[in-house]
């Protein structure tokens, strides 16, 4: 199977998105709130939904007849076997103070799959993407593959982690105790994953992702040498608890280390 065609596509949309947020920004954004509780708070902007509706177009005009599915619009869906993913600002909260940490997601599936990846980040001046066999970042022009680290040592291993108060804090602690001084609390949302591939950190837990907010990372993971897994060990394109580790040795301590919390 080629995917010139949708990669060539991929490729060519750090350059648009940037400057659709140059001209949309001017105007500043307003906040909503999408959570139906009080308590909750789930942030959207104009601006998430003015980067999902051109997104949207980009793709209906290349690929007329694959599915769409998104974060802030309903999803669409054909008879057709790609399907593309979008969450047009990965880290909303982020954004709305200003921190420079969030990213436009775009990725695309086959019959299932997570085949190609997306990960652009207006503020850093850097875009993530796969290919069909590797993964690089492209920052101020400049070309760098990704390869993941190689260490497996739990002692000396760099967590990243974010639970997204889905679990309760008896547990989260729990966790937390399991690693000790390796794990770190961190809201920095897709750029976790591509510092992983990076071989800046070696493992990332997350818990309750939406399938938008890790399917068009899963290739970018992979093609560095990464492994990305939900907790049970199973394909991560559904989303939920999520375990992306360096390496396999690696891969498969922590997941005997969170069994206990994969039920």
């Amino acid at each position: 199977m080629s995917y010139h065609k949708p990669f060539n596509f991929l490729k060519q949309l750090p350059f648009k998105l940037n400057n659709y947020y140059k001209k949309s920004a001017q105007s500043g954004f307003k906040v909503s709130n999408k959570s139906k509780t009080i308590k909750d708070f789930d942030p959207v902007t104009n601006i998430d939904r003015g980067f999902e509706k051109y997104i949207r177009s980009l793709i209906h005009k290349s690929f007329p007849n694959d599915s769409i599915i998104g974060e802030e619009f309903e999803d669409k869906f054909s008879a057709n076997d790609f399907q593309w993913c979008i969450d047009p600002i990965d880290g909303t909260r982020a954004f709305v103070i200003g921190a420079p940490t969030w990213s436009n997601l775009i990725g695309l599936s086959f019959k299932g799959k997570s085949v190609l990846g997306l990960a652009n980040f207006p503020e850093l001046n850097k875009y993530y993407i796969s290919e069909k066999n590797k993964s690089y970042v492209i920052k101020d022009k400049i070309k760098t593959n990704l390869k993941s680290s190689n260490n497996n040592n739990l002692k000396t291993i760099k967590i990243i982690g974010n639970f997204h108060g889905t679990l309760s804090y008896e547990k989260q602690k729990r966790i937390i105790k399991k690693f000790g001084w390796s794990f770190r609390l961190a809201g920095f949302d897709a750029l976790n994953y591509c510092l992983l591939a990076e071989g800046k950190v070696d493992a990332v837990i997350e818990a309750n992702l939406k399938p938008y907010d890790i399917l068009p990372l899963i290739p970018i993971i992979k093609n560095s040498g990464a492994i990305v897994t939900n907790w049970k060990n199973e394909p991560a394109e559904n989303g939920g608890n999520i375990l992306a580790t360096a390496n396999r040795k690696l891969h498969n301590k922590i997941l005997k280390l969170l069994k206990p919390f994969a039920k």
